[in-house]
């Protein structure tokens, strides 16, 4: 599968929410690369394209991409095709695991590839949780000195005790001992809830897949209708259409 995902086909279910801005870009792990078809909507990037009615999506996520490869695809999006074709865009990310520290194996100015990165599992919890926070809070300062609208949420609540179970070996943002660096990046993130995150939104409803970990594709419908949409509406991003 080559990168990015053009998720362009015709509207196939109804938009409910409108946007100033007519194209939308994703990047994520497993929990957004959740299809490699490109012919309807079956992950939350191509449910939000077709609930906002956008132009299409370019979507770079990638199954197990960690934090690193994830904002530099965004960064590569923005400098490739933000810039170059003089696109207006809303950004959306779902972060990563806090636990998968990469590190480049070569540098490349094509566009972003998984084979360009490998994990260090040798690096220390806080080393691997102080680096996803770096990556974040760069990102998100990367799109406001680009005038672009985001929203970030991640694939599992990483901030709002207790915790749910979850299969993988993720930290958390409140293993962080630094409570401002935490407080930065809470108000980053969306939704507010804890239980309103993708993982723990399919786990109390009973919606997880076979794997008891990532969610199936009605779920992430469900979740993208009842918790993604209206917490970008909350934040100013989309607005709700009126019946007529």
């Amino acid at each position: 599968m080559d990168l990015p995902k053009l998720l362009k086909w015709e509207r196939q279910i109804p938009n409910n929410y409108s946007c100033e801005q007519d194209v939308l870009i994703t990047s994520g792990c497993s929990f957004t690369a959740n299809t490699n078809q490109t012919e309807y909507a079956a992950s939350w990037p191509g449910f939000v394209k077709d609930r906002c009615n956008f132009k299409y999506c370019i979507d770079l996520s990638w199954p197990g991409a960690g934090n690193l490869f994830i904002k530099e695809s965004i960064e590569y999006a923005v400098e490739h095709f933000v810039t170059e074709q003089n696109l207006n865009p809303v950004v959306l990310v779902m972060w990563s695991g806090l636990d998968r520290y990469e590190e480049k194996v070569h540098d490349s100015q094509k566009q972003p590839c998984i084979d360009n990165i490998h994990y260090n599992r040798s690096e220390s919890q806080f080393s691997m949780l102080e680096k996803s926070i770096e990556l974040i809070q760069d990102l998100a300062s990367f799109l406001e000195q680009k005038n672009i609208s985001y929203a970030f949420t991640s694939y599992v609540n990483l901030l709002h005790p207790p915790y749910l179970p979850v299969r993988d070996t993720t930290h958390r943002f409140t293993d962080h001992k630094d409570k401002q660096a935490i407080a930065q990046v809470e108000k980053l993130f969306l939704p507010i809830a804890g239980m309103d995150y993708l993982y723990e939104h399919a786990f109390v409803n009973d919606g997880l897949s076979e794997d008891d970990f990532h969610p199936a594709m009605d779920p992430i419908l469900d979740w993208t209708d009842q918790i993604l949409l209206p917490s970008l509406e909350q934040k100013g991003i989309i607005k709700r259409l009126t019946l007529t």
